[in-house]
């Protein structure tokens, strides 16, 4: 993605020559150089059609912003003139170039160093309803059908391609991989949901139930995958898809609201003669156990008056229309199905522990099967999705409290040897499988 470079230099050129132009003579002649950072403006908004909304370019857009509004400003004051200046001392031009370097500088750091792709070697790919399905598998495998699958539902906040590279290094490890997601465009509305719901899912009742919709549309998502791989659909070109994998060795992974929907189906996520041995939520933040305010408003008794009615309705408006909070967890579920929870190392401090990830520790102690709890040192929210490799910005101002080697643009220690390790207790996996570093593991003893 190197070539956003050209447009984000050119921006910084046209604010470069509007800052300095007052100090140079040459300069000053050039009435243009005055309206260099609208042309600035215009070019940083012309960014988001052309390569998406880019967080690390926000700086510079902001800072354009500012030198367009000033320069309208004193156009509408008539005091521009564009070859008379007011004398002034150079050293006033070091601040603004110094605001120019920075916001310029986040912006060419940040630009994700790899472009996201599906990686083409061993990947099946069909359209199934307004699902896309990638399956994951080695075609030199002398016994295919042994290898166990895996179900996975890709972040929320991300793409099929998030998961490519985990899907890839299972794979290599003995998987079957089966990645769907559903065939959507772009709807900034439900983004801002989706960010608001992420924000305070866990604080608000409003954030909350934007989480709680977003929940029931990966029931949807995983039960729809479930249906489909038990009538062992016909892959084009390498037959029944449990030719290529065992059905009774069936493991299911989902990022966010994906892991959330597995936990919340719980022992209902099954088919008859398909096993699954274990489920894997990755960074869940289990929305639909959380309790908001009821609505405390008594009821209007049969025998009130027209001025209590129009009292009461006034106060109930008035009450629905205060932001409500959660204010505790509701029934959690119990599920015997091994759980693995990979969480970011903020589960470690009293704040996370008992805010964000309070309704999932509840599960994790209420599991009747195995459970473990995995933290990566250094691990943010959002590291497991696709950020470190689209938005390296963000993972960097929401990294984990915990130390990491690791630069901003890798993903977390790898996610595929964590699962491997996971399932290693139940199923033989080839090659060494062993606990990776980098991992903080719990257990409820089970």
């Amino acid at each position: 993605m190197r070539e956003i470079w050209i447009p984000l230099a050119l921006i910084t050129l046209f604010m470069f020559l509007n800052i300095i132009r007052r100090y140079i003579k040459k300069l000053r002649v050039i009435d243009g150089l005055a309206w260099l950072p609208l042309l600035a403006l215009l070019s940083a908004l012309a960014l988001v059609p052309a390569y998406g909304f880019r967080p690390e370019t926000i700086p510079l857009l902001l800072y354009s912003l500012v030198l367009t509004v000033i320069t309208v400003f004193k156009q509408l004051n008539g005091d521009i003139k564009f070859r008379s200046f007011r004398d002034g001392r150079f050293a006033f031009v070091f601040f603004p170039l110094f605001l120019l370097a920075a916001a310029a500088a986040t912006a060419f750091y940040f630009t994700p160093q790899k472009d996201l792709s599906i990686g083409a070697g061993g990947v099946y790919t069909t359209n199934v309803d307004d699902y896309v399905i990638h399956v994951y598998t080695d075609e030199n495998d002398r016994m295919p059908s042994s290898r166990p699958l895996l179900i996975i539902l890709p972040p929320e906040f991300g793409s099929l391609s998030a998961v490519d590279e985990t899907a890839g290094k299972l794979r290599d490890r003995g998987f079957t991989v089966l990645a769907f997601a559903r065939n959507s465009s772009i709807n900034p509305a439900k983004t801002l949901r989706r960010f608001n719901a992420f924000v305070s899912g866990n604080t608000s009742a409003r954030a909350n139930g934007f989480g709680r919709v977003l929940e029931e549309e990966r029931k949807e998502d995983a039960l729809f995958i479930l249906s489909w791989i038990r009538r062992n659909p016909h892959l084009e070109g390498k037959g029944p898809l449990f030719d290529a994998a065992s059905k009774d060795a069936v493991y299911a992974a989902g990022y966010d609201t994906g892991g959330s929907a597995l936990i919340l189906l719980g022992d209902s996520f099954s088919a008859p003669n398909i096993k699954v041995r274990g489920l894997i939520a990755i960074e869940s933040p289990l929305w639909s156990l959380y309790r908001g305010e009821e609505n405390l408003m008594p009821d209007l008794p049969a025998d009130a008056g027209w001025f209590q009615s129009v009292k009461h309705g006034v106060m109930r408006w008035l009450f629905d229309i205060k932001p409500k909070k959660i204010i505790g967890l509701a029934a959690v579920p119990e599920i015997q199905a091994p759980i693995l929870f990979l969480v970011s190392d903020r589960s470690r401090t009293p704040r996370y522990s008992k805010g964000r990830y309070g309704a999932l520790f509840e599960c994790f102690a209420s599991s009747r099967g195995r459970a473990i709890l995995a933290s990566v040192d250094g691990a943010g929210p959002l590291d497991y999705s696709d950020f470190p490799s689209c938005y390296p910005i963000v993972t960097a101002l929401m990294k984990g409290p915990g130390k990491s080697g690791r630069s901003v643009f890798d993903k977390p220690p790898p996610t595929d040897a964590i699962i491997a390790w996971f399932a290693e207790e139940d199923i033989r996996l080839p090659g060494n499988n062993a606990l990776p570093a980098g991992f903080q593991i719990q257990t409820n003893g089970k």
